[in-house]
C-alpha cells in the first residue's frame, strides 16, 4: 500500500532558520546550486519540505530533544489539551510561572519556522522550465498550503508572529510579530490564491501527488482561520483589545460553514467502516485524511507513539501519556444521557475522593488464601494480601466492610462502563476488560486486564495484570493508538501516519460554524453524522446551548490523542474549565478521582498566546515579549 517515495528526497534540501540555530547539513545533500535543476530533483526537494517536521532522534529523555532537531512536540502539545495527562518533570503546565525558554515555545518555534523556511526556499527557487507548467503551479500550492499550515500553528500558539514569505538568511530574521488579524489575513490570502490556481489538484487520492497538499487542504485552513477569527480573541491577546461584535463574528461563522462545504466537495469525507479501523495502519489513507504527517519504518521517520501511550506490557512502553479521568467521566451513556458515578455505585456521593478506591478494588481480595490451603499460588496470596492491607490503611476498616464485595466487585463497576458510547472501551483501557496488548519477549498479543491492586508484571501469562509505568496507582491507559496487529513489534518503529487534518475535525467545526451563522438545523445535522457513524443515538435538540456543548463533546472524543484539544478549548475559552477543573490548580487523577499522586498543573491568567521562544528574543530584538506571567 505504501509508503510512496518520501524517503527519496527527505534531507535533500539545505535549510536555513530564523531560529537562532543553523541548520547543518550533511556532506551527502544536494546544494541549492543544483537543488531546482532537473525534474526528479525538483520533485525531491518538494517531497522534503516537511522533512523538519520529523523526530530525527530517539529517545524520551526530554519532551522533544534539547538540541532541536524532535520536529513536532507531538508529545508536549498533547499534554497541554483537557482529554490527557502528561507525565513529564519539564511540561511547563507544572510550573507557576511560565518560563519563555521552555520547550513548548522553543520547540514547535523552532520545527515550523525550519519548515516556513524551506518552503520560501523551494519557492524561489523552484522553475517552470524545469518541471513543467503543471507541476510547477502544483508544487508551488503544496510549499505555500505548508507553510500556510505552520503558521496556523504558531498564530494559534503565539498569538502573533513574525511573518516571512520569502528566502531570507538568519542575520535578515529581524522582523517583529505581525498583529494577529493580519496573521490570519496572511494565510487566509495564502490559501485564496491555491484555491483559485486551476493547477492546483481538488484532493490527493491518486496521481503523482498521492497524499499532499491539496484544495480540499486549503478550504481546511481558511475556514479554520475564519473560526479564529469569529472566536474574537482581540481582548485576550492586547491590553486594550475590544471584542469585534455580533455581526463580524456571525459573518465570520458564515464563511468558515462555506468553506468547510467545500472541503466536501473536494471529495473529503467521514469514513464508512468501523469507527475503530480509521486509525489502523492499514486504513490510514481514506478519504478522511486531508494532510497526514506520513510515517514510515525507517530510522528517523518513524513514530515513537507506542513508547509514549502504551504499558510495560506493551513493548516495555513507558507511559508517558494517560486519559484524564474527567475525560474518561465525560463519556456518555450509549442513549446519550449525561454520566455519573453516583447514579451507578451506591453510597458514591457519602465517601471522599480517597474511600472511592473501594468500588474499583479487584475481586476476591479476601479469599486468596485458598490459594494458600490449595498449594497453587502462594506468591500471589502474599503479593496480595499485603496489598490489602495497603488498602485497608487508606480507606479504613469500615469503608472496605461496609461497600466491597468480594465476589462482585469488579461486575458491579462494569456497569458504569458497559452501555457507554462504545467509542470508550475503543479509545480507553477500562478495568477489568481485556484488551491486546503485543508482548514484548514473544512478540505476539496477548490478553491483559487492568485490575487494581496489581499483583506483579507478568508479560507473557496470558490475561494477567495490565502493568503501566505508573505502577504506584490506578489510572487509565490509551487503547486508541495502539498498534496490535503487528504491523509494529518495537516502541521505536511505528508506521502509523498521524493525521494532521482530518474530515471528521472538519466536519465537526462546519457544524460549529453552522450554528454560529443561525443554521441550527444543518449544524445538527453534520453532528448526528459523526454521531451514527460512531454507533450513538441523534442528538435531537436544536437549542444553540444544548448543540455547542454537544459539537464539544463529540470533538473531545472524535479527536482525542490527536493534539488537538488545547487548540480547541483555547478556542472555545474553556481551558481552565476542562483542564484545571476551573481551579487555579489540578493534579492527575486516579481512576476513582482522587489526587494527589503525581505533580499538578498551576493555571494562570494570560497563559496563552505562548511568549516568544526567549532564544529568539535574544538573537531578534524586535520580537515583542508577552508580558504578565512569562519570565525571561
Amino acid at each position: 500500500m505504501k509508503k510512496h517515495s518520501i524517503l527519496v528526497s527527505l534531507g535533500l534540501i539545505l535549510l536555513t532558520s530564523c531560529t537562532g540555530i543553523l541548520d547543518t547539513a550533511p556532506r551527502s545533500q544536494i546544494s541549492d546550486n543544483n537543488m531546482w535543476t532537473t525534474p526528479s530533483l525538483s520533485k525531491a526537494g518538494v517531497d522534503g519540505l516537511m522533512y523538519t517536521l520529523y523526530r530525527h532522534i530517539d529517545g524520551l529523555s526530554t519532551i522533544v530533544p534539547s538540541d532541536g532537531s524532535g520536529g513536532f512536540n507531538r508529545i508536549g502539545l498533547e499534554g497541554m489539551g483537557y482529554t490527557s495527562i502528561l507525565d513529564d518533570s519539564n511540561h511547563f503546565l507544572k510550573n507557576a510561572t511560565k518560563k519563555a525558554s521552555g520547550l513548548e515555545n522553543s520547540s514547535e518555534w523552532r520545527s515550523m519556522y525550519n519548515t516556513i523556511h524551506a518552503c520560501n526556499r523551494a519557492i524561489a527557487h523552484l522553475d517552470r522550465k524545469v518541471v513543467g507548467d503543471k507541476l510547477y503551479e502544483q508544487y508551488i500550492c503544496e510549499a505555500r498550503m505548508i507553510r500556510a499550515f505552520c503558521y496556523t500553528r504558531l498564530v494559534m500558539l503565539f498569538g502573533e508572529v513574525p511573518v516571512y514569505l520569502e528566502e531570507v538568511q538568519d542575520v535578515d530574521c529581524t522582523k517583529s510579530q505581525t498583529v494577529w488579524d493580519d496573521c490570519w489575513a496572511m494565510i487566509i490570502k495564502e490559501c485564496t490564491e491555491c484555491i483559485d490556481n486551476a493547477g492546483f489538484q481538488a484532493n490527493n487520492f491518486a496521481g503523482d501527488r498521492l497524499y499532499k497538499p491539496s484544495k480540499g487542504m486549503a478550504y481546511a485552513l481558511r475556514g479554520n482561520a475564519y473560526m479564529w477569527l469569529a472566536a474574537d480573541k482581540n481582548p485576550e491577546i492586547y491590553p486594550d483589545g475590544t471584542s469585534i461584535g455580533a455581526a463580524r463574528i456571525k459573518e465570520y461563522y458564515r464563511l468558515a460553514a462555506a468553506d468547510f462545504a467545500q472541503v466536501k466537495a473536494c471529495g473529503f469525507g467521514l469514513w464508512q467502516g468501523k469507527w475503530e479501523d480509521l486509525f489502523s495502519y492499514t486504513n490510514e489513507h481514506n478519504q478522511e485524511m486531508i494532510f497526514p504527517l506520513e510515517f514510515t519504518f525507517t530510522d528517523g521517520f518513524s513514530s515513537i507513539w507506542q513508547w509514549v501511550i502504551g504499558a510495560r506490557s506493551h513493548l516495555n512502553s513507558w507511559t508517558r501519556l494517560v486519559p484524564s479521568t474527567a475525560f474518561v467521566d465525560d463519556f456518555e451513556w450509549s442513549d446519550g444521557r449525561a454520566f455519573n458515578w453516583a447514579d451507578v455505585l451506591p453510597g458514591w456521593s457519602k465517601l471522599t475522593e480517597i474511600e472511592r478506591e473501594v468500588f474499583f478494588l479487584r475481586d476476591s481480595l479476601k479469599t486468596f488464601s485458598k490459594y494458600v490451603e490449595e498449594g497453587t499460588d502462594v506468591e500471589k496470596y502474599i503479593t496480595l494480601s499485603g496489598q490489602l492491607e495497603k488498602v485497608v490503611s487508606r480507606i479504613g476498616q469500615e469503608t472496605f466492610d461496609a461497600y466491597y464485595l468480594d465476589l462482585g466487585n469488579e461486575a458491579r463497576l462494569r456497569t458504569g462502563f458497559d452501555g457507554r458510547d462504545p467509542r470508550l472501551d475503543k479509545v480507553v483501557v477500562t478495568p477489568y476488560k481485556k484488551y491486546q496488548f503485543i508482548n514484548e519477549t514473544s512478540l505476539t498479543p496477548i490478553d491483559f486486564q487492568l485490575r487494581w491492586p496489581r499483583f506483579k508484571r507478568q508479560d507473557g501469562v496470558e490475561d494477567s495484570d495490565l502493568f503501566p509505568e505508573f505502577a504506584s496507582n490506578m489510572v487509565y491507559l490509551w487503547n486508541k493508538g495502539i498498534v496490535n496487529d503487528g504491523s509494529t513489534l518495537d516502541r521505536n518503529y511505528d508506521g502509523t501516519d498521524w493525521p494532521l487534518i482530518r474530515f471528521t475535525e472538519i466536519q465537526l467545526m462546519w457544524a460549529e460554524a453552522l450554528l454560529g451563522s443561525d443554521n441550527p438545523g444543518d449544524a445538527l445535522n453534520l453532528l448526528n453524522e459523526v454521531r451514527t457513524r460512531a454507533g450513538m443515538p441523534p442528538f435531537p435538540s436544536q437549542d444553540p446551548v444544548s448543540l455547542l456543548n454537544e459539537i464539544r463533546y463529540e470533538s473531545r472524543v472524535e479527536l482525542c490523542l490527536e493534539g488537538k484539544d488545547f487548540f480547541n478549548e483555547i478556542r472555545w475559552n474553556t481551558f481552565k474549565e476542562k483542564k484545571f477543573q476551573g481551579k487555579d490548580f489540578w493534579d492527575p487523577r486516579s481512576c476513582w478521582n482522587s489526587g494527589g499522586w503525581k505533580t499538578g498543573y498551576y493555571y494562570v491568567e494570560h497563559m496563552w498566546p505562548l511568549s516568544a521562544p526567549l532564544n529568539e528574543i535574544v538573537m531578534n530584538s524586535n520580537l515583542k515579549k508577552r508580558p504578565w506571567c512569562w519570565t525571561y
